[in-house]
């Protein structure tokens, strides 16, 4: 029978140093994020919690696999007095396009080219953005999609 206890229940359990209540590193995946190595997975009479535990000030944290990692890594900076390390380890974390990089390299015809540009001038002007927007790396990888 598994049985998730609530949080101030583990809360209960640690304060009173209970040898059923194990800390325990999850198991590392080159996919696996890089917070997780701040962080602990509870374990409760051998049963895995929907817990974690910062490593380092012991704050206790909802985990569910299915909703990813982003609640901690938003911890960890906050957590962490030195936000500069923080974000030098968070950005340690493995991007999308490094899985799915493109294959073949294309030439994109110059009359395709003029029609995006006016687009992107027409974009910008009737929802008045800044052309900014059409010059960051985020809109050059939409248009890598494409093409």
């Amino acid at each position: 029978m598994n049985v998730l206890l609530k949080k101030n229940e583990i809360i209960d359990l640690i304060k009173q140093q209970d040898e059923s209540v194990i800390f325990q590193k999850p198991k590392q995946t080159s996919k696996s994020s890089s917070v997780w190595e701040h962080f602990s997975l509870i374990v409760v009479n051998k049963i895995k919690q929907e817990m974690i535990i910062c490593d380092n000030c012991k704050d206790l944290l909802t985990y569910r696999q299915k909703d990813g990692t982003t609640s901690m890594a938003k911890h960890f900076r906050s957590c962490h007095s030195d936000a500069a390390n923080a974000r030098s380890c968070l950005n340690k974390q493995t991007k999308v396009t490094e899985y799915y990089a493109s294959s073949q390299t294309l030439t994109i015809p110059k009359k395709i080219k003029e029609k995006v540009k006016i687009a992107c001038t027409e974009f910008t002007a009737l929802d008045c953005r800044a052309f900014e927007v059409v010059s960051g790396e985020g809109f050059y990888e939409i248009g890598t999609i494409y093409f």
